[in-house]
């Protein structure tokens, strides 16, 4: 039993699709070298199960390049967005706040007597 090639393409080029959209894109949650990373292999693969080598080589190129470049401006843009806007809605950034001044349990810097 064997597979057809253009058969791994598809699965290869829907798979590094998922990837693409449904991976987070923050740091914290995911290290984005070895998504980008899988991403980029899978693309090779579906390029070189449906063009020829040269033609392959520049399309798994050009696509790994964007998918990896759109994903990393998507999480400044993401990371832009929490930063400036949305932790202000969050209920725990306000709790947090609001407790800290009323409790006085701030984080404090230790003051070097040593000067």
């Amino acid at each position: 039993m064997s597979l057809d090639p253009t058969l791994i393409g598809i699965v290869a080029a829907i798979l590094a699709g998922v990837l693409t959209i449904y991976m987070p894109v923050s740091k914290r949650k995911v290290n984005q070298t070895i998504v980008a990373l899988v991403i980029a292999i899978l693309i090779f693969v579906s390029a070189f199960a449906f063009f020829e080598m040269q033609i392959a080589l520049l399309v798994g190129t050009a696509a790994s390049v964007v998918v990896i470049v759109g994903r990393y401006i998507l999480g400044g843009i993401r990371s832009a967005i929490y930063t400036n806007f949305t932790r202000y809605l969050r209920r725990d950034y306000w709790q947090r706040k609001i407790g800290q001044g009323i409790i006085g349990s701030e984080r404090r810097r230790r003051r070097r007597d040593d000067y």
